[in-house]
């Protein structure tokens, strides 16, 4: 299909497009008009923090202080979305009474799974997404209602959304230190109860005693030194413990580095690969082989020949070879230092370190306190309970003091992690009307409906495998198109006047054609027959009779269609006249039969009276004799005949007639019928003089578009000039026009 074809195509099928695209288009606006009102609970938010602030766990990446604009915002929206603060927000708000979808799910929903459901509709509902060009995160909930009551909940809702997210980033931020700070504190409370227990029993201890007397200065400063021991080792275990921990998270993160791609202490910074030359050779000494095959071949050796035999085993060694060689070579590799790598390696070293040295402390206190417990041990054994009592004390006073400074520092440090980072509410809550975007959605769908319709249109002509033009018919039927004939408000020509129309044009071509094919003739005789019931076989008859006659010749048309008679109608002959059936049954003469017509050499002979077997009548010889008496008088003979497909009338006046001129409507295609009938005529070897398109459309008749474009206004002007001339007076009514007619069924 060429350019001007499809737009032939579209220019006759418009309202295909502008049907659909109509429809579409009203439906669309349809559609969204009807829409209840929606409106939205909106809020905008950022987010800061602190460059100095450690990772917690909405930001765990361990390489790097300063997240990127695009990750912070993703991170936020990912908690605002997560299911657990719709969860929690959703809870809140469905027992509220304040939110109307809340009641529907309420009512559709089982109780044991109204939580999903929930979910899902405030997740269908919420949109969340990052303002351009800003740190801002836009999120809105949309609900649908009435103004007094829709504007309202939507706030509502996006209130509890707020909070609850709010309740959810502060949980995040704190989960780093949040254990640590449990241990301490469980720590410093058991620290206080050993330290109530230890005070107990020394005073219990001296009541019982009282003779024990305290510790001289020796002895307490030995108790003393022995406190501080505990301590220091107390707070060097720790050390090494956190060192330890720091050391082990390290070297994991080594390994995950050296296994990652493109991890390990070297990373690639640019390769270069080239063909491999050696694959190149191979490939080229293959085709060689196989032409050298080839020419051998060629040269009438058979497989079973020594040289054939000989480069099939050449061929089959380069394939393998070929195969366990690689497309490409590695030809230059540029590497560097992993920095990433690097400074884990250098963290791991210095975990290393100070685990070492912690383990080394450890040991170092634990000999210092052996020697002084072994000095304490010399003491009376009464006097040695008293300063253990009172050693014990000492101890769980100074585990207390210590546990008490790291629970200190663990709430701070709680509380860093809380403000390091906080969002901060730069819009709203409130709640807006939201536009419909009527006219957008309009337009969308407008243009969307006229591209599919249009495609469907070519689409539509594209497989349409019906007949539309001389040259589509040629191809069709394998002869010549004597004629195209435009399809007109009226198929019939006058019979009073001779017409200047494109419609008439046409019928003196198809008269010249007929007139100039002395060689495709046998006689005069024509029979015009069609395949379908409806292409206009009587029409073109008639119109054809017409037109020869008043290009001179003698013309007798005869009604051969003894089934169902219509030409009578057009030429306006009596039915009841006797016709071809009745000089065939011999009750009447030809001349008897034959009717005289208003066109000067035109002559009509009727169907006549109806037969019950009009095949075998019209084989009888008195058929052919009364065509050898016509063609001795007549210049030409037009039979109108039934359907071809659905009788075998048109094949046998066909072949008495020595002619048949097919009649195809345009738009019709290949079908069975038209198989058939040109299989029949074929086989009985009638003499096809070719085919008349008939119905053609008006953009695809050369004969109307040229007559449209260079004489219809010559016409017009000559015709309005003649009427002017030849004004009737105002009294009189002329009356002598041919009455319109109606183009019968044939």
């Amino acid at each position: 299909m060429n350019l001007w074809q499809a737009v032939k195509l579209l220019k006759r099928r418009w309202w295909i497009i502008g049907l659909i695209t109509g429809i579409v288009t009203g439906a669309v606006f349809a559609y969204f008009y009807s829409q209840p009102r929606e409106w939205e609970g909106y809020a905008v938010i950022a987010e800061y923090r602190s460059l100095q602030a450690n990772r917690t766990v909405i930001y765990p990446d361990p390489y790097s202080l300063q997240v990127d604009l695009i990750t912070r915002l993703q991170n936020i929206a990912n908690v605002v979305g997560s299911y657990g603060v719709l969860l929690s927000t959703w809870r809140e708000i469905k027992d509220s009474g304040r939110w109307a979808p809340a009641d529907e799910i309420k009512q559709r929903v089982p109780e044991n799974e109204q939580d999903f459901a929930g979910v899902v509709d405030l997740v269908r509902r919420t949109e969340i997404k990052p303002i351009p060009n800003t740190e801002y995160l836009s999120i809105v909930i949309r609900t649908q209602g009435d103004i007094e009551v829709a504007p309202e909940q939507a706030q509502y809702a996006m209130d509890v959304l707020l909070r609850k997210f709010q309740e959810q980033y502060s949980s995040l931020n704190s989960q780093t230190a949040r254990p640590s700070r449990e241990f301490v504190e469980q720590e410093y409370q058991q620290a206080q109860r050993e330290y109530e227990r230890a005070t107990r029993q020394l005073s219990e201890y001296l009541n019982q005693n009282k003779d024990v007397i305290q510790s001289q200065n020796q002895t307490n400063i030995l108790l003393q030194s022995i406190s501080r021991a505990e301590v220091q080792l107390y707070d060097a275990e720790v050390a090494r413990q956190s060192a330890a921990a720091r050391l082990a998270r390290l070297t994991q993160q080594l390994r995950q580095e050296e296994r990652r791609p493109g991890g390990g202490e070297y990373k690639q910074l640019s390769k270069v690969v080239r063909n491999n030359p050696i694959l190149q050779q191979l490939q080229s000494e293959l085709a060689r082989a196989q032409n050298d095959l080839q020419a051998q071949f060629g040269q009438g050796r058979g497989d079973n020949h020594p040289e054939v035999q000989r480069i099939k085993g050449r061929i089959e060694e380069l394939e393998k070879q070929i195969t366990e060689q690689q497309a490409m070579i590695l030809d230059a590799e540029t590497t560097g230092l992993n920095n990433l790598y690097e400074a884990l390696k250098r963290d791991y070293l210095q975990a290393m370190v100070e685990t070492q040295v912690a383990e080394r402390r450890v040991n170092e206190l634990r000999g210092q306190l052996a020697q002084m417990r072994a000095r304490l041990d010399g003491l009376p054994e009464r006097q040695r309970t008293a300063d253990q009592l009172t050693l014990q004390v000492q101890l769980a006073e100074g585990k207390v003091r210590l546990l008490k400074q790291k629970l200190d520092e663990a709430l701070t440090r709680e509380s860093e992690l809380q403000t390091a980072g906080f969002v901060k509410i730069i819009d709203g809550p409130g709640a807006r009307p939201v536009d419909k975007n009527l006219p957008l959605r309009v337009a969308l769908a407008f243009a969307l409906s006229l591209i599919l319709s249009t495609g469907l249109v070519l689409l539509l002509g594209q497989v349409d495998q019906g007949v539309y033009t001389p040259s589509q018919a040629e191809s069709l039927f394998g002869i010549p198109v004597v004629a195209a004939l435009p399809r007109m408000a009226r198929a019939l020509l006058s019979r009073d006047r001779a017409e200047q129309s494109p419609l008439s044009a046409s019928y003196q071509l198809l008269s010249t054609s007929l007139q100039e094919a002395n060689g495709r003739l046998n006689g005069p005789a024509v029979a015009i027959t069609g395949a379908d019931p409806d292409v206009g076989r009587t029409t073109v008859a008639y119109n054809l009779a017409l037109t020869l006659a008043r290009d001179g010749a003698r013309v007798v048309l005869i009604d051969g269609d003894l089934r169902n008679p219509q030409l009578h109608r057009l030429v306006r002959a009596d039915v009841n006249h006797p016709g071809l059936s009745d000089i065939l049954l011999e009750n009447a003469s030809l001349e008897q039969a034959v009717q005289q017509t208003p066109i000067e050499g035109l002559v009509f002979i009727g169907a006549g009276s109806p037969v019950d077997n009009p095949v075998r009548l019209l084989r009888s010889p008195q058929m052919q004799s009364l065509l050898e008496t016509l063609k001795k008088v007549a210049d030409f003979i037009i039979i109108d005949t039934p359907s071809a497909a659905t009788f075998a009338d048109s094949t046998v006046i066909g072949l008495a007639a020595g002619n048949v001129l097919i009649v195809h409507a345009a738009g019709n295609g290949m079908t069975d019928a038209t198989r058939e009938m040109l299989s029949r005529l074929q086989q009985h070897k009638a003499n096809l003089v070719g085919v008349v398109l008939n119905k053609v459309r008006l953009d695809d008749s050369v004969v109307y578009r040229h007559f449209q474009k260079g004489y219809t206004r010559a016409l017009e002007s000559r015709n309005g000039a003649a009427s002017r001339a030849a004004l009737p007076a105002a009294s009189t009514r002329v009356d002598d026009s041919e009455p319109e007619q109606t183009t019968p069924r044939d």
